[in-house]
């Protein structure tokens, strides 16, 4: 869904850099995967939305979505 709204003609006139947007797939990728395998792993014993504010690396692909949206605008 994310790729479809970067493709879309709005986003041009909502940012100034858009390509920068396309980073936020990436991160969001590996976010996913990364907590897919911790499932997997059983090291996950919280709901996902309190593991991603416990952990560390969570947050920091948080922090690097919210600069690259910043970057865009």
């Amino acid at each position: 869904m994310l790729a479809l709204y970067i493709n879309s003609p709005d986003i041009e006139s909502l940012y100034r850099r858009p390509k920068f947007i396309w980073m936020l797939c990436v991160l969001m990728l590996y976010w996913i995967s990364r907590v897919w395998m911790k499932a997997q792993r059983g090291a996950m014993h919280d709901d996902p939305v309190v593991f991603a504010l416990k952990d560390r690396v969570s947050l920091a692909v948080g922090l690097l979505a919210v600069l690259t949206v910043a970057a865009a605008i």
